[in-house]
């Protein structure tokens, strides 16, 4: 429905969510098809092996953008692995609740964990149908993570919107009875407000990062004569606009909304990416131009200034930063500290 090969091969993530938005508008229109979308989600459940096939194409080709997006950004990531993957650890983690006694029926014929005792709501974990949700597949994603990785903490960085779900998610952990069920934690963060580039309100992040670039790149070629001096215009347009969109994504507390700002992102007077990436050319172009190293015998006794001990202060509390950040899990504060 709505699919085109071609443009599958030309643009796949954007064909695929071309498509999933016109399904949804069709869907407001003819609701049969969410129940065609969830009869078809059982055939996969079930292990059908055309419709799982399909489904493998559909994954392997969004991973291949999420790494080189990714590798644009310095990021990394040694495994790609979802609840979608859990196999039979759905079925584990069914008979553990029927075990344990969790498990119990509503008047549909769902299965449901009840957890309004624990100030949460029931919790649905297999539809009339037989087929499972997001929260059954990651009951069974939290025993097999722990299986192979034998985990000291992990660790789900997920939206607020889902503040609810994980708490649900955790609790029925612990209700499980499971010994590793203390190490679980849900780093949350807010949303990004008022997002918008010449390809419409959605966003992608490749769009924003090629947006970024070409107006940095306007920037720097206002100032002619030192354009021409630069190796190579377009990485550095790209550093500087990823510049923009990290900090001004970090320099709050993760939890925070915020508005989008194109003018504030890609100024370079304040608070800003840009600004932290001027003053770091500044200070590399007076190295240059001095030409004094490192002398690891220098006589610090000389450094009487008021001014060399607060900056020799400031430079020592890196370590303390860093150890604070990765308590707090809060990147906001190496933001602030370099500015």
């Amino acid at each position: 429905r709505h699919g085109s090969e071609e443009k599958l091969a030309a643009d796949p993530i954007n064909h695929l969510f071309d498509v999933y938005v016109k399904v949804n508008a069709d869907a407001e229109e003819d609701p049969a098809i969410h129940d065609a979308a969830r009869a078809y989600f059982k055939k996969m459940e079930d292990g059908d092996e055309a419709a799982l096939a399909l489904w493998r194409r559909f994954r392997s080709m969004s991973i291949e953008k999420y790494q080189t997006t990714y590798a644009r950004l310095g990021v990394h990531f040694d495994v790609y692995s979802g609840e979608s993957q859990v196999g039979d650890g759905v079925a584990r983690a069914m008979a553990m609740l029927q075990d344990t006694g969790l498990l119990t029926e509503d008047d549909k014929g769902g299965k449901i964990v009840d957890l309004t005792a624990h100030r949460l709501d029931r919790a649905v974990v297999q539809k009339t149908d037989g087929a499972t949700l997001y929260i059954t597949r990651d009951i069974g994603a939290a025993i097999q993570r722990h299986e192979e990785y034998a985990f000291d903490k992990i660790i789900y960085v997920v939206s607020t919107e889902q503040d609810y779900y994980l708490k649900q998610l955790f609790k029925i952990i612990e209700l499980l009875g499971l010994p590793y069920a203390d190490r679980f934690q849900h780093i949350n963060y807010g949303l990004v407000k008022g997002m918008s580039t010449r390809k419409g309100t959605v966003v992608f992040l490749d769009d924003l990062l090629d947006e970024c670039a070409s107006k940095m790149h306007s920037v720097m070629r206002a100032n002619e004569e030192k354009y021409q001096g630069i190796a190579d215009p377009e990485h550095t347009a790209d550093v500087l606009g990823m510049s923009a969109i990290l900090i001004q994504d970090m320099s709050a507390k993760r939890i925070k909304d915020y508005t989008f700002n194109w003018d504030r992102m890609l100024s370079s007077e304040g608070d800003t990416g840009p600004y932290l990436q001027y003053t770091h050319a500044r200070l590399c172009s007076l190295e240059r131009r001095v030409a004094v190293g490192v002398n690891p015998d220098a006589d610090m006794a000389l450094l009487t200034e008021d001014a060399a001990h607060s900056i020799i202060s400031l430079i020592a509390s890196y370590p303390d930063v860093l150890s604070a950040a990765l308590v707090s899990m809060e990147p906001c504060n190496i933001v602030q500290y370099l500015f």
